[in-house]
């Protein structure tokens, strides 16, 4: 196994991130969908909540019908471009002043034209941009792409994106004999992060080491969407919704998590290197578990799937600038540890808050 580095440095100019509507705690989460799914056990609900330790979430959807698109304001495309205006205020630029734009989700808008065309549209900006079609670790094939354009002689700054609206992918009446559903139903969370990118400067906030890597050669996929693909281009019966096989996750997640670590070390990065550490936000719980696994103070850990539950292609984004404005002092660095449990992915970078 190899992963793909970069041993060269950036500025991160500004961070931010946009959330869809107030925080939905899990029993009212439990009663919007109620409705849609007779017989779903609140209890049932509940535990799953429990056990992930998710006790808030943002959705961009009203739950008015079983089957519906986002509410207005609240589409993929909206908060992702409120994401890049938050982090452009950051970093007092302009839209105009950017070179590139670069998205990735696995909710977007419509299959074509892609997500970040429309974000380009809110914003007003014309210049190119990219997607990708990823997820939890789209945010280090993005950072891969950067690294690139900004090598070049007077490069323009680079804006990064990741959004999911995936609660419009979920049909309530699937959880109630689907244990799998339930873990989905509670778990997720909508929203956006972004960050913008230009070339090192020692005075700046640095984003370094990074690098991305692939440990799902053959495995079966651990999270899946299975119609409306080009092999079942009528997208088949039945409402659209996320598939997960929590044996296969369970079987190769904590090799996953330990292959990371180890692309860390290869850095020169380790737990012990840095103040904090931003894992994939998972669970509710990935503090407890990655500080055991990794035998240091759970209070390095930054968590915040507690209130925004696990937030797909936006997580890591979206921690970094929770943990940028809520707790990181001068001079103190982050560890991030990404992976991705569709086809078994990883990928990380440190950041030093200048």
């Amino acid at each position: 196994m190899s992963n793909w580095t970069s041993q060269s440095e950036l500025s991160v100019l500004g961070t931010g991130f946009a959330l869809p509507g107030p925080a939905i705690d899990t029993r009212q989460l439990f009663e919007l969908v109620l409705p849609h799914a007779p017989g779903l056990s609140e209890r049932a609900v509940k535990a799953a909540s429990r056990r992930l330790g998710i006790k808030h979430r943002h959705i961009s959807r009203s739950f008015a019908a079983r089957s519906e698109g986002p509410c207005i304001g609240m589409r993929n495309p909206d908060i992702a471009a409120r994401a890049v205006t938050s982090a452009l205020d950051e970093a007092r630029l302009l839209v105009s002043d950017l070179g590139y734009l670069i998205g990735h989700t696995t909710t977007p808008a419509q299959p074509l034209p892609s997500n970040i065309a429309f974000v380009a549209d809110i914003l007003g900006y014309a210049g190119p941009h990219v997607e990708l079609r990823q997820a939890c670790t789209g945010f280090a094939n993005a950072l891969m792409i950067a690294f690139g354009l900004l090598a070049q002689p007077y490069a323009k700054p680079v804006a990064i994106v990741g959004s999911e609206t995936g609660s419009v992918f979920f049909d309530p009446a699937s959880a109630v004999d689907n244990s799998g559903q339930r873990v989905n139903l509670v778990q997720m969370g909508d929203g956006a992060g972004a960050i913008i990118l230009g070339p090192a400067q020692s005075s700046q906030h640095i984003l370094r080491s990074a690098w991305y890597g692939t440990t799902g050669l053959g495995k079966t996929p651990g999270i899946a969407m299975l119609k409306g693909g080009s092999d079942n281009p009528n997208g088949g019966n039945g409402p659209l919704y996320f598939e997960q096989d929590y044996s296969a996750i369970g079987h190769a997640g904590p090799a996953l998590f330990a292959a990371g670590v180890e692309a860390a070390k290869a850095q020169g990065l380790s737990s012990d290197s840095v103040d904090w550490i931003i894992p994939h936000q998972a669970s509710g719980r990935i503090g407890t578990q990655l500080a055991h696994m990794l035998e240091m103070p759970e209070s390095k850990v930054f968590v915040n799937a507690d209130r925004v539950g696990n937030a797909g292609s936006a997580a890591i984004w979206l921690a970094l600038a929770q943990l940028r404005a809520e707790k990181m002092s001068a001079d103190e660095s982050a560890l991030v540890l990404g992976a991705e449990a569709t086809k078994y992915m990883h990928g990380g970078f440190e950041y030093r808050h200048g």
